[in-house]
């Protein structure tokens, strides 16, 4: 994944331990809202993070953008969070394209379309 710079249109913008990246996968164009979830409620931090979400491809699409949405957390988080059915099918009904990273060697582990 190559990060674009702003004269490319790409962005980035610090939300305390969070960001919103701008990038380009592979022939892709993405943007990517990363997540930590460092509240101890991993489901309030899930809901405030889709309502995020829909919001950011609500105005992409309204725009006429041409990217890919993603939400990115950390395995493990979704590991945990996956068990409870209305997660799965908030994931489902609003089409959340996922990123599973590690936060400790930063890699990517999986991408969940």
């Amino acid at each position: 994944m190559r990060l674009l710079t702003k004269e490319e249109g790409g962005i980035e913008t610090d939300l305390g331990a969070e960001k919103m990246i701008v990038a380009e996968k592979e022939l892709k164009r993405i943007t990517v809202e990363v997540k930590s979830f460092i509240n101890p409620s991993l489901i309030h931090e899930f809901l405030k993070a889709t309502g995020q979400y829909v919001s950011y491809e609500t105005v992409i699409d309204k725009k006429h953008i041409n990217r890919q949405m993603f939400l990115a957390m950390p395995y493990y988080v979704f590991d945990k969070l996956k068990k409870y059915d209305f997660i799965n099918d908030i994931i489902e009904r609003f089409h959340i394209n996922l990123i599973l990273y590690n936060p400790i060697t930063e890699s990517i582990e999986e991408w969940i379309i």
